[in-house]
C-alpha cells in the first residue's frame, strides 16, 4: 500500500542555488532532518568548491529544522571559511537557533537583500 497520488513524503526538501557574483545563494524549502541534510550537505559542498565570497542560506522557507539540520548550520560555518557563511531564517528557524544558542556565532539575517548587502 502506497501513498495516494497527491500524498507529499514526510521528508521533503527542494534546494536551489543561484549564483550572484562572487556570492553563492542556497536556498531551501520544506524540511531539514536527517533525511534530507545530506542533499543540503551535498550542495554546500558543491557551492564551496568555487571559492565564493558570501555562502547564503536562505532558510525562509523551513517548516521544520531537527538537531541534524543544526549540526549541518554549525559544521557549515566552520568548513566556510574564508567565505563568509550568513544565514537568513524566518521566525521559525530563528527562534530554534535562539534557544540552541547558535544566533552567538551564526551571522543571522530577517532577508535575503539584507544577507547579500555590505
Amino acid at each position: 500500500m502506497g501513498l495516494p497520488p497527491d500524498a507529499a513524503p514526510a521528508h521533503t526538501m527542494t534546494v536551489s542555488a543561484e549564483h550572484r557574483g562572487q556570492d553563492v545563494v542556497l536556498t531551501a524549502t520544506g524540511e531539514l532532518d536527517a533525511a534530507t541534510m545530506p542533499k543540503l550537505r551535498r550542495l554546500i559542498r558543491l557551492a564551496l568548491v568555487d571559492h565564493p565570497r558570501r555562502l547564503v542560506l536562505d532558510l525562509t522557507e523551513l517548516r521544520f529544522i531537527s538537531s541534524s539540520g543544526l549540526g549541518l548550520l554549525a559544521t557549515t560555518h566552520r568548513e566556510a571559511a574564508p567565505a563568509q557563511l550568513r544565514v537568513v531564517a524566518g521566525a521559525v528557524v530563528r527562534r530554534i537557533l535562539a534557544l540552541t544558542d547558535l544566533l552567538e556565532f551564526l551571522t543571522v539575517h530577517a532577508s535575503l537583500e539584507e544577507a547579500l548587502s555590505g
